[in-house]
């Protein structure tokens, strides 16, 4: 029955809800984006855009730092390497020594969705904008929550950087852990080589395609993949995710409109009189969060247990040791929502 795409509508109809999930995790991803310093050009921005932003991004934090057997740095950027190491050993932001192109959230990197690759601008100097200064020369590295992994030097202009498969094999000569889970094993080789032209041709075509370092070791989808238009895959099915997650909630609560009145009368002896009227508040890893605006009642989403759980919204704001109980003062059983990934 959740598959007739009639039915929620006629369930919208036929109670008196108003509600409208996506339209509300919309605004707030565009809010986020605004407090990120995002401002949306001919538009708002999409969910999809939200987590391609996240996906370029690099928390802040102090890492490790490795370098390659075959690492080299030129002596006219070693400054410049230098600058960057003491950034990312510190824990600091690294958007400065990114691409430009990073304060576009639509942007496709195909170099870090196809292989999880970054890459950052050697030198002292700032811009005016914040960013160091575009430079003759670039790092190449991946990076992960504790290390970054130097994978060496380039020139900017070398023909067909962003394809340069022998990145990949720097990286399973040096961290062959990092692309064990990306090794398709069941794949000797492939029936045509492909060279770094040929694979950069096929990128910009928007076709996947992997690559062959030797015998039985073929490897793909390193950083996740990309779609046709170039989209970051995990972007995309992170916001197909969310999308699928809170239609089947918004269908939940409809279908459930009654049991979900009738519980609110513990905070409210009238409610049955009234109809519903739900705003997402906010939405994270562990939970969803929504306010029943004509009660003033927040009801919580528990992602991993399924629990639904009530409270007034004053008991919160009025109450400092409220943060202690847990949502205590009212639990439900109503029902548990499989959310399984």
């Amino acid at each position: 029955m959740k598959n007739n795409k009639i039915l929620p509508s006629l369930l919208l109809y036929t109670y008196k809800i108003e509600i409208d999930l996506i339209g509300d995790l919309n605004k707030i991803v565009n809010k986020r984006l605004e407090g990120m310093g995002y401002k949306p050009v001919n538009g708002n921005y999409s969910t999809i855009d939200y987590f391609k932003a996240l996906r370029k991004l690099i928390p802040a934090k102090p890492r490790n730092i490795l370098y390659s057997k075959e690492f080299i740095c030129p002596h006219e950027c070693e400054d410049g390497l230098n600058l960057l190491e003491n950034a990312i050993k510190s824990g600091d932001n690294l958007v400065p020594f990114m691409s430009k192109q990073i304060t576009n959230p639509k942007h496709n990197d195909l170099l870090l969705n196809d292989w999880g690759i970054y890459h950052f601008h050697l030198n002292t100097k700032k811009e005016e904008n914040g960013f160091i200064k575009r430079s003759a020369w670039l790092l190449l590295a991946y990076i992960d929550d504790n290390y970054a992994y130097l994978i060496n030097v380039y020139p900017h202009n070398k023909p067909n950087l962003w394809t340069h498969q022998k990145m990949v094999e720097i990286l399973h000569n040096n961290w062959s852990d990092l692309l064990e889970k990306f090794h398709l094993k069941e794949v000797s080789g492939l029936s045509e080589k492909i060279d770094d032209e040929k694979y950069a041709q096929l990128r910009k075509a928007g076709a996947s395609t992997f690559v062959e370092l030797g015998k039985d070791k073929v490897f793909g989808m390193i950083g996740g993949g990309y779609a046709t238009d170039g989209s970051s895959i995990t972007a995309v099915r992170e916001s197909d995710y969310w999308h699928n997650y809170l239609r089947e909630v918004e269908f939940f609560i409809k279908e459930n409109y009654y049991s979900f009145k009738q519980q609110m009368t513990y905070f409210d002896e009238q409610s049955l009189d009234k109809p519903l009227k739900i705003q997402m508040l906010n939405l994270t890893e562990d939970e969803l969060i929504l306010l029943e605006k004509l009660r003033m009642v927040l009801i919580k989403f528990n992602h991993k247990n399924g629990d639904i759980r009530m409270c007034r919204l004053q008991d919160i704001i009025y109450d400092t040791s409220y943060k202690y109980r847990n949502y205590k003062l009212f639990v439900t059983n109503l029902c548990t929502y499989d959310n399984s990934k």
